[in-house]
């Protein structure tokens, strides 16, 4: 299904919820294994809440599992309100920020970039930016001194996108013609043979 939208330049926000009853220590790591997988989308990572008068919230509460049993009256973006089975709220934790730290690493974008080194440049530039945007969902990005250090971190894949960008036929549809990190010949030749079947 991610394959058939990315065909169409679709591209899924995908979400994932860490803190179940079954999540054990590397459920972060087992998760971003298959999203790696994936054409490139935006994964975006939690924690499980138990909302009010919900079947869950009245579970937890009837186990003694919750430690926060009015959690909505004093939000915390990010913090667990019940105790997970098979993990500790401080493993629920690191397991969140381990997921949104490796998805929206310098790595990760440019990862996302070049797997869409056959489409059009407005695509990667689309994906980069979009990334770009919803790792401030987690990593705060407010002030400069923010941004700065972001763009910093992605500098190699913000002049790739910007040398490409002078490039003739960049912004028609010309597929990318400057990696933005070598290439092996393997890959090299692998892409273009894949290029001239599609």
């Amino acid at each position: 299904m991610l394959e058939r939208l990315a065909q169409r330049n679709v591209y899924a926000i995908t979400s994932f919820i860490f803190g179940m009853d079954n999540d054990t220590v590397g459920v972060a790591e087992r998760t971003l294994g298959q999203v790696r997988t994936w054409p490139p989308g935006l994964p975006i990572f939690g924690l499980l809440t138990p909302l009010p008068a919900t079947p869950l919230y009245k579970r937890l509460e009837k186990a003694g599992r919750l430690t926060r049993p009015k959690h909505w009256q004093e939000f915390i973006p990010f913090a667990m309100a019940h105790r997970p089975l098979k993990m500790t709220i401080e493993e629920a934790h690191a397991e969140v920020d381990q997921g949104w730290a490796q998805a929206y690493s310098p790595e990760a974008l440019a990862a996302a970039v070049d797997s869409l080194h056959d489409r059009p440049l407005g695509y990667r530039v689309n994906i980069f930016l979009a990334r770009l945007c919803f790792r401030g969902i987690y990593f705060a990005m407010t002030g400069k001194r923010a941004w700065v250090k972001v763009i910093a971190q992605n500098r190699r894949t913000i002049f790739k996108l910007a040398r490409e960008g002078f490039t003739a036929g960049a912004w028609r549809g010309a597929p990318a013609t400057i990696p933005a990190s070598p290439v092996s010949q393997v890959e090299a030749i692998e892409t273009t043979a894949q290029a001239a079947e599609g």
